[in-house]
């Protein structure tokens, strides 16, 4: 459906005052899921909607999400939300979240009732007190599932049993995400709509930076693998750093480039991360680098991209990214990135935590320029057709007033 087709139909249906909706979101930060809550919003009050959105404050943030909020002139409420971390994983800090989510539910509900919400969309699995409030003030309530649980598994049964009666509808970034929430059970599944993340692609694979980025990082002009990501216990940037170990006895002129922050008190990663570098000897091969907002002007630095996740990644934001970058695309062979990248054609998938499997892909391309060139091109046509934000905001409109007409009120 194009972009004309797609307003006329939603315009012909919006009748009568512009529909309210209260967006709750576990983060306030600018990476995947942060980006598609934008561009959701962005566009959204292009088309005249009224938006507001939660975010939560119970750890440290930059504030980079509300401040481009803000700048749209979008309400934020900035509050203690009841956001599922690691911290709450034992009594006291299950007695913690208790009390979190009585208090944020009661917020949320008079925001709902103060600002006439229609509709709630709560925009991550990892916050409750959307949905709570939502059911007891009648509001209609999207769960916007873009996470994979896998451990501890009583957590996974929890969650999974707790949001379809709490959902109007079920929105699922990709068929795996859709697998993990229906959790085996058919008549969950059909409930799921899946509706992969999108971009627009204009703003990646000019070049422009490419000498630039690279004299600042002093990388400089062979070849680079690149990855992107926030450095944690899932990504597998440990894995990528193995395989340089591989990759650099016989090819010692390439260079690896590492990009991305770490949650807040989560410096250890970081730490340990440099220290594996350290002990395998890595140190003038390997650049690690702190989250950068410049994302377009740093793929133009890179040659290949990876994404070496250990756990099955929900969708791969990054790996849209990527390929809107002309870059061909390696990742781990589970969760989302399957349904992204097409083997042979944009990129190669390697088994997940198999490090010399992926030194040789990376070897394959570092020895194959025009495979590397054609697959870039490839990945490029990929997100243009696929990923596309026409397609995406039309079916976010269908998602909003099939909530709003479905008799909930």
């Amino acid at each position: 459906m194009d972009r004309g087709r797609a307003s006329g139909q939603i315009a012909h249906r919006l009748t009568g005052p512009s529909p309210r909706i209260l967006f709750v979101h576990g983060s306030d930060e600018m990476y995947g899921s942060d980006l598609i809550l934008l561009t959701i919003v962005r566009h959204l009050v292009t088309e005249g909607w009224n938006v507001r959105v939660a975010l939560p404050t119970d750890i440290r943030y930059d504030g980079e999400l509300s401040r481009e909020l803000k700048s749209l002139d979008v309400p934020v409420h900035r509050m203690k939300l009841t956001v599922l971390r690691r911290k709450y994983f034992s009594m006291s800090g299950a007695l913690k979240l208790a009390a979190t989510q009585l208090a944020s539910t009661a917020t949320l509900i008079q925001i709902i009732r103060k600002e006439r919400i229609d509709l709630v969309h709560t925009h991550t699995i990892s916050v409750l007190s959307g949905a709570a409030a939502a059911r007891i003030t009648g509001k209609p309530h999207i769960w916007h599932i873009s996470e994979i649980v896998t451990r501890p598994r009583r957590l996974t049964k929890w969650l999974t049993r707790l949001v379809p009666p709490f959902s109007t509808r079920i929105v699922a970034i990709s068929d795996a995400v859709r697998a993990f929430i229906a959790d085996g059970r058919e008549i969950v599944r059909t409930r799921v709509e899946v509706i992969p993340n999108a971009m627009d692609p204009a703003r990646f694979g000019n070049g422009g930076a490419r000498a630039r980025i690279r004299r600042e990082l002093g990388l400089g002009d062979g070849i680079v693998i690149g990855m992107i990501g926030r450095v944690g216990l899932w990504k597998g940037q440990e894995v990528l750093i193995d395989a340089a170990r591989i990759v650099v006895k016989s090819h010692p002129d390439v260079r690896f480039l590492l990009v991305g922050g770490v949650h807040d008190n989560q410096q250890k990663h970081f730490d340990a991360l440099r220290s594996q570098i350290a002990q395998n000897q890595l140190g003038d091969s390997i650049l690690v680098s702190d989250f950068r907002s410049d994302v377009p002007e740093v793929l133009d630095a890179i040659d290949i991209f990876v994404q070496p996740s250990v756990q099955p990644e929900p969708f791969g934001m990054t790996i849209l990214e990527a390929m809107s970058a002309r870059l061909p695309v390696i990742a781990s062979n589970h969760g989302g990135p399957p349904e992204i990248v097409v083997e042979g054609k944009t990129g190669f998938l390697t088994p997940p935590r198999d490090a010399p499997a992926l030194a040789q892909r990376i070897n394959d391309l570092i020895e194959a320029p025009e495979l590397r060139h054609a697959m870039g091109a490839a990945g490029r046509s990929r997100v243009e057709t696929e990923y596309s934000l026409p397609r995406f905001h039309a079916a976010y409109r269908r998602l909003y007033l099939g909530a709003m007409g479905s008799g909930q009120s």
